[in-house]
């Protein structure tokens, strides 16, 4: 299986990801996305803020990707992968997606915050070639793994 196709998400895809919330880790890493229908209100209010659904070959979703664009060239970028997909390259394929679209390419600077005990995560951003921006993390208990595209 391989992401064959990235679709602007949309508010049908709620019912899809609701079940991953079931997932206990999607549930403790996410949990301020709930609940999901606010969410996607907000989200999709925003310019700035550009959410992706990713689908295999079958055009069932294995994931969703966020990314949130600043004026200077900033881009934050989060995802959530289907957790029956978790430990499959998933991850590291949608980073490396969502990174070549044409929508991201004015983003020079991206930036994930993950948590200090989300290690799968923070391999996946570092195996795409993130690094830590400092090394230790925030009072919050996030690193910031930053990446400088050309």
């Amino acid at each position: 299986m391989s992401i064959t196709e990235l679709r602007v998400f949309r508010e049908s895809d709620i019912v899809t990801i609701k079940g991953w919330f079931e997932d206990a880790e999607v549930q403790r890493r996410l949990e301020g996305m709930q609940p999901l229908s606010e969410w996607y209100n907000y989200v999709a209010s925003k310019e700035d803020y550009q959410v992706w659904t990713a689908l295999d070959e079958n055009k069932q979703p294995i994931g969703i990707v966020m990314v949130e664009q600043e004026s200077n060239y900033v881009g934050y970028i989060a995802l959530v992968i289907n957790p029956i997909l978790r430990g499959k390259g998933y991850g590291k394929a949608l980073v490396k997606k969502v990174m070549s679209l044409p929508s991201t390419q004015s983003i020079k600077k991206w930036i994930a915050n993950i948590e200090t005990d989300n290690i799968a995560c923070l391999k996946c951003f570092e195996s795409v070639g993130y690094s830590f921006e400092n090394s230790i993390p925030d009072e919050d208990g996030y690193y910031s793994l930053i990446y400088i595209s050309n």
